[in-house]
């Protein structure tokens, strides 16, 4: 027996059929639409394209495009991943290709006292770093307020440590002399590194000595 389709029938089949098309379309949209917010969402994802800045007012956060000016800062693969971020404001941090101009050497601050919030992380002369926050003001932080005028901040003590030790990937061109580091050894001293034979020792804040800036990453 032939079996013929009436037009009622056709008309169903072709409801049906386009539904079946909707469905499917429709889930395949989603499942982009969520792949796509899944992918901006992770902190990992968000990590590898933005920076994020400061909050510039409490509770917001803010981000900008993840960028290097390579004419500056050792950017791009072969310089990105070499030294860990120990301040968190990223992952890894970028180092300036020249140290601070003139004068060639800064003061850590201007008088030998203790580092106090919000200019340190804690208040007191405890081993503790001057904030990667470039929205305080660091004027009698001499060093400090010279990295932020060039968007930067002065490394940690571990973070020097980390560039001494890769100085001929990053340009060697260090001078044979004490840099400063971020970070406070008492009320009254500051830890610095020599870039001759690495030692790392403490002084006077306010002693001059040279600068290299880094930035997070």
């Amino acid at each position: 027996m032939k079996y013929t389709i009436n037009k009622k029938q056709f008309k169903i089949i072709g409801i049906f059929a386009v539904c079946v098309i909707a469905i499917i379309a429709g889930y395949i949209f989603f499942a982009q639409a969520q792949f796509f917010t899944d992918t901006f969402t992770t902190e990992d994802d968000v990590a590898a394209t933005w920076r994020i800045t400061v909050a510039t007012t409490t509770g917001e956060v803010k981000l900008e495009e993840k960028s290097c000016d390579d004419a500056v800062w050792f950017c791009g693969a072969g310089f990105n991943d070499i030294c860990g971020n120990a301040l968190g404001d990223g992952d890894y941090i970028l180092v300036k290709r020249t140290d601070v101009g003139s004068p060639t050497t800064q003061q850590w601050k201007t008088a030998n006292t203790a580092c106090d919030q919000p200019q340190c992380g804690i208040d007191g002369g405890q081993t503790d770093d001057l904030v990667a926050d470039n929205t305080v003001n660091f004027g009698v932080y001499l060093a400090r307020d010279a990295c932020k005028a060039l968007g930067g901040r002065l490394p940690t003590k571990t973070e020097l440590n980390c560039m001494y030790t890769n100085k001929a990937t990053f340009g060697n061109n260090f001078v044979a002399s004490y840099y400063w580091s971020s970070t406070e050894y008492t009320a009254t001293n500051a830890w610095r590194q020599y870039f001759s034979d690495g030692t790392q020792y403490f002084y006077n804040k306010s002693g001059g000595y040279f600068v290299r800036c880094v930035r997070g990453w």
